[in-house]
């Protein structure tokens, strides 16, 4: 095969490369603010700007996870985005993450314990 070919397929296959893996976002489970820490402990999903209040119920009442395609779909349609807001415990602040056009799911959930919670979108 001639090196033309090679730079060309090789090309190609990072080019499309990105449209297979959708790019991952996370909450930061901490938030510092001076001398305090505060865990994040709640998260919400929006069509378009928080502030909006266009609140996405999660798919199941048992888990939180939102499949994102009807509002990555709508998102667009409209000229805006989905948004990923990170809450955390003892602080009105918050962290306000844009979801890539690319996900397909945000989830949300406990690890090992009630303190690991954590958030992402991929």
């Amino acid at each position: 095969m001639s090196w033309s070919k090679v730079l060309i397929l090789g090309s190609a296959a990072l080019l499309f490369s990105g449209a297979v893996y959708a790019e991952k976002i996370t909450c930061p489970t901490v938030l510092k603010e001076g001398n305090k820490t505060y865990r994040m402990n709640l998260v919400d999903v929006f069509v378009g700007p928080p502030e909006e209040l266009a609140s996405l119920l999660p798919d199941t009442d048992e888990e939180m996870v939102w499949t994102l395609k009807d509002s990555q779909d709508y998102a667009r349609e409209h000229n805006t985005a989905v948004f990923l807001v990170c809450q955390y415990k003892g602080t009105k602040k918050t962290a306000t993450l844009k979801v890539p056009q690319t996900a397909q799911k945000c989830s949300a959930g406990y690890g090992n314990s009630k303190d690991d919670f954590y958030a992402s979108c991929e």
